[in-house]
């Protein structure tokens, strides 16, 4: 499968990957997918009041998952709550040139993030 530019390069490089260091506010997280469904992904977020401070993710899947994840944390990085809210996923098809068949994949990541955002909202924390 040939794979566009910008999904090589988030491939080959991705942003925010791996886990948070420790530092300062509070630790929310979410998963989406699964190995049996072809990917997952989890997304860590350091935040504090109303504020992301730091993110990080690791996935498991194909080079456009990665590169999804590797460019939405990259967008994300040092968001707000409402920055966090009005992103979607979805809108990275385009960009990465991410086949209809493999849309599944940000639907993963969409999961991944509203579980953040609920557990912000709980005071929780969901520790995949």
């Amino acid at each position: 499968m040939d794979y566009s530019d910008e999904v090589a390069t988030h491939f080959a490089a991705p942003r925010h990957a791996g886990l948070l260091a420790d530092g300062p506010g509070r630790l929310v997280c979410g998963d989406g997918g699964s190995v049996e469904q072809g990917a997952w992904v989890v997304f860590r977020l350091r935040i504090d009041g109303d504020r992301v401070l730091a993110l990080a993710w690791q996935a498991w899947g194909c080079p456009h998952t990665i590169a999804a994840c590797s460019l939405a944390a990259e967008m994300l990085s040092s968001s707000t709550r409402a920055d966090l809210q009005a992103f979607d996923p979805l809108g990275l098809r385009a960009r990465l040139e991410v086949p209809v068949l493999k849309t599944s994949r940000l639907l993963f990541i969409q999961d991944a993030l509203h579980k953040c955002l609920a557990a912000w909202d709980n005071g929780g924390q969901l520790n995949p």
